[in-house]
């Protein structure tokens, strides 16, 4: 945006001076300005309009922002933003979002008018700090910022007024070494107006003097010690505006004197004389003398050889260092010195085990020291002084010894003198080949001819056995008893010296024992040892001694315990002592459980039910419920009875037998049976020539079977099936008379049950007049005993008031024990049947069992039921 202008530039003054007066009174960092407005376009005819000044917002009035970096900001006037004693101005102009550039001009001043428009960043720095282009004087600068728009060229203008003016400091430094130790100092300036004022500072920084004169006074110079300084003064200039301009300027000087010094490194046979200069371009001169004052040696340098030094006598010396400064000023220095040389002696009273032994020394502030060596060279004691101790003597131990006293002078020159004696102590020694159960203890002697003899004691102090010689016979230790114990030897040597020396050990075996909680089943077994750090292992072994598991500690685990089969066990706990001794302990036990079983002979109609039991101490009881787990019976013991499984009714049931072991186990073991009995039963659909006979099964898969039989019993047809088939074409055959149908249901289990049933067949029907059967005075189905004369049996007699009856009883085969169930019919059971021999059976004839067993005859067409049952 930034554009060079091609047209002229209208006067402003006389608008700055129309401005209303309030203006002089505007902020000190804003200069309100008024808005010049120049055409852009060079069409003279399209924009001849605008040729003329006017105002245009927002660009009337803006304001610069104006800094002094030193000098003073002296405000503003109707005109002007002034500065007094200004070299430099920040410029910017902050309020305008369309500023091109800013520029000032020298409009007027001492130097650089009419240069033009110079160009600065906004924010810059209008810089006049240099004097030769820019001289003392008061400047008037044009600032303008320039923006352009849709109407042309604008820009803001401002007016600054600057003065300047400055002073230079001047100091001079004289005398007849330049600026070493000067005579006179002054000071001043370029302006005869200016005023001064000094101060004179070392080189710690510290003022030292000051003062508002031209000149630093010769007395002041006098008093500074020496050291490098620096004058600084200061000149003040008052501006025609009463505001003050400085200017500082410092020079430096040197003040300096000689000062020798003489360094002296020891009093006595010193090694090493030295002296210093404190200017380096001084001269430095040496001489010792004696202690009449004698020059013995002298020369120049800072160093006295040593070798010159060393040469000299014993005596007490002087030496001397002399510096001649460049400004012809002396500083003479001293030192003293001695020389002296070490000399020692060496005394021994004895020379076997000496009591005392003593040095002397020739200087009396010098080390005198010690030190005894072995046979080999090594230092074995040392010390300070003249003296080695009784003490120290006697601790030797023996041996050939050589003793050293070396006196070391305070100048570290040493000598020495050495002398040797032979010392010699005896000193036993108890060896213990371990400190548990030893087998060996041992003790020795360092001298051949002493006597060597040994105490035992145990840990109270009490006296156990004493000896003497190197050995405690092993016998000895065997027969101790378990305890700690201190051997003590003592060897005495022909000087009737002693020494002592001593070892403990102790006395211990292992001893374990093995717990266990409970002979039956238990849950902890647990083992002891005796010697904390021995070894505890166990073994757990079967029976047959084979082992079941093994392992260290004191505990055999809980959980294995509880898995262990029935049967007996041996556990041992072996406790191995770190001396190798073995000790084991036992115990048994036995792992029992309850285990029951149970044993029903037959799934149907079991006669024999029992139970086990594992252990005999155990209680067994059983129980039976029936389908829905309703209990039916229980008892104790290992077998239900018969007569009560015989008391059991048709159904299915389940047989528990529980083992409750001492340790409280328990155990169950169960069975299922059945319960059930054949009951046939038979259907003739007429008494006299029927057409149709039939019998029912109670059990599904037991054998039906029929048959039918003549009045003497013979089996005249017989089938299986629960129909007699083609029975009118059976009957056809058969004359008129009484005959009988029978089925008989044989179960799986070998149980029969036959019903029997009679009817008559007539050629022609007749209904003739039947009596009416006179009944007992009793109750339906009341029973009647008929004794058959046999005391196994007996029957009963049922009186039945329906039109034709029957009576159902068991046959009983002494020789297989078998029983069946037979239906006779009959209408009057009397003494005299028994005498009709055409009811007898015949030899040789089919007949069925059940009419020669009874020996009855059926008369009537009414049927009594019998059923045979044992006594008892």
């Amino acid at each position: 945006m930034n554009k060079k202008m091609s047209y002229g530039l209208i006067a402003v003054s006389t608008l700055l001076a129309s401005l209303p007066a309030t203006l002089a009174s505007a902020n000190d960092e804003n200069l309100k300005t008024t808005k010049d407005i120049q055409p852009v376009s060079t069409n003279t005819e399209k924009h001849a309009e605008k040729n003329e000044t006017k105002k245009i917002s927002p660009y009337d009035i803006k304001l610069f922002s104006i800094h002094n970096v030193n000098g003073f900001d002296r405000g503003a006037d109707a005109l002007y933003r002034n500065f007094d004693l200004t070299t430099q101005l920040t410029v910017n102009y902050p309020y305008d979002p369309y500023k091109d550039k800013l520029t000032y001009e020298i409009v007027s001043g001492p130097a650089n008018i009419g240069q033009g428009e110079i160009e600065i960043p906004y924010g810059g720095t209008i810089d006049f700090s240099d004097a030769t282009t820019y001289p003392d004087g008061e400047y008037v600068l044009s600032l303008r910022s320039y923006v352009i728009d849709e109407f042309g060229s604008l820009f803001d203008t401002g007016r600054v007024k600057m003065n300047i003016e400055r002073v230079a400091a001047a100091i001079d430094i004289t005398g007849t070494f330049d600026k070493i130790n000067p005579s006179t100092i002054t000071v001043g300036s370029d302006k005869t107006t200016a005023s001064n004022i000094w101060k004179i500072i070392d080189e710690a920084g510290n003022v030292v003097a000051t003062e508002s004169s031209a000149a630093v006074s010769q007395a002041t110079l006098n008093q500074l010690p020496e050291g490098v300084y620096t004058v600084e003064t200061t000149a003040t200039l008052i501006s025609k505006y009463g505001n003050p301009v400085l200017d500082t300027t410092t020079d430096s000087f040197l003040i300096r004197h000689p000062e020798s010094t003489t360094s002296v490194v020891g009093t006595y046979n010193p090694t090493s004389i030295t002296g210093t200069k404190k200017i380096t371009e001084s001269t430095l001169t040496w001489e010792v003398k004696d202690s009449n004052g004698t020059v013995l040696i002298n020369g120049t340098g800072n160093t006295v050889p040593v070798e010159q030094t060393n040469a000299l006598g014993e005596g007490n010396y002087s030496v001397f260092f002399t510096e001649h400064s460049p400004e012809n000023e002396i500083s003479v220095s001293e030192g003293s010195f001695k020389i002296r040389h070490p000399e020692t002696t060496i005394s021994i009273d004895k020379p076997i085990n000496p009591e005392k032994v003593t040095g002397t020394k020739k200087i009396a502030d010098s080390t005198l020291t010690w030190q005894l060596l072995n046979e080999a060279g090594a230092v074995v004691l040392s010390g300070n002084g003249p003296v080695i101790s009784e003490k120290q003597l006697v601790s030797l131990a023996s041996g050939k010894y050589e003793a050293t006293f070396t006196e070391t002078s305070p100048e570290g020159e040493t000598h020495a003198s050495t002398d040797k004696f032979l010392v010699r102590h005896p000193e036993t020694t108890t060896t213990i080949d371990r400190p548990f159960n030893p087998h060996s203890i041992k003790g020795t002697q360092t001298i051949a001819e002493s006597v060597l003899t040994w105490v035992l004691k145990d840990e109270s102090g009490k006296l156990i056995e004493s000896g003497s010689g190197t050995d405690v016979p092993t016998s000895l230790l065997d027969k101790l008893a378990i305890g700690t114990y201190v051997v003590t030897y003592t060897e005495m040597s022909p000087e009737n010296e002693t020494h002592s020396s001593q070892g403990e050990f102790t006395i211990r075996h292992p001893e374990t024992t093995t717990t266990v909680n409970k002979p039956f089943n238990p849950d902890k077994i647990t083992g002891t040892q005796t010697i904390s750090d021995s070894e505890l292992v166990w073994i757990l072994t079967d029976a047959q001694g084979a082992i079941i598991k093994s392992g260290t500690g004191s505990d055999i685990p809980t959980d294995f315990l509880a898995q262990l089969k029935p049967g007996s066990y041996h556990v041992t706990f072996a406790e191995k002592s770190p001396e190798g001794e073995m000790h084991t302990s036992t115990g048994d036990f036995i792992v029992r459980h309850p285990e029951t079983t149970t044993t029903v002979n037959k799934p149907f109609n079991p006669n024999n039910i029992t139970g086990t039991q594992t252990m005999t101490e155990s209680e067994l009881t059983w129980v039976i419920t029936d389908k829905n787990g309703a209990e039916v019976m229980s008892g104790i013991g290992s077998e239900v009875p018969e007569k009560e499984l015989l008391a059991l009714l048709a159904g299915d049931y389940t047989v528990t037998f529980t083992e409750i072991s001492p340790e409280d186990e328990t155990h169950s073991s169960h069975d299922v049976f059945t319960v059930r009995h054949p009951e046939a039963t038979l259907t003739i659909d007429k008494n006299i020539n029927p057409e149709k006979i039939t019998g029912t099964q109670t059990i599904e898969d037991s054998t039906l079977t029929w048959e039918i039989l003549d009045i003497e019993g013979n089996v005249l047809f017989s089938g299986s099936g629960s129909e007699i088939s083609n029975l009118v074409e059976l009957l056809k055959g058969l004359n008129d008379g009484s005959y009988f149908a029978t089925f008989t249901e044989t179960s799986p289990e070998g149980e029969v049950h036959t019903v029997i049933n009679g009817f008559q067949l007539v050629s022609e029907l007749i209904s003739p007049t039947l009596p009416e059967p006179t009944l007992p005075d009793q109750t339906n189905e009341q029973q009647e005993k008929i004794d058959s004369g046999d005391d196994s049996e007996e029957f009963i007699l049922l009186h039945e008031k329906e039109e034709f009856s029957y009576v159902e009883y068991e046959v009983f085969d002494e020789n297989t024990a078998d029983s069946s169930q037979t239906i006779v019919p009959t209408s009057t059971i009397a003494e005299t049947t028994k005498n009709n021999a055409s009811l007898l059976p015949k030899t040789g004839d089919k007949q069925s069992p059940l009419l020669p067993l009874l020996g009855i005859a059926v008369i009537a067409s009414s049927l009594v039921m019998l059923r045979r049952r044992n006594k008892n």
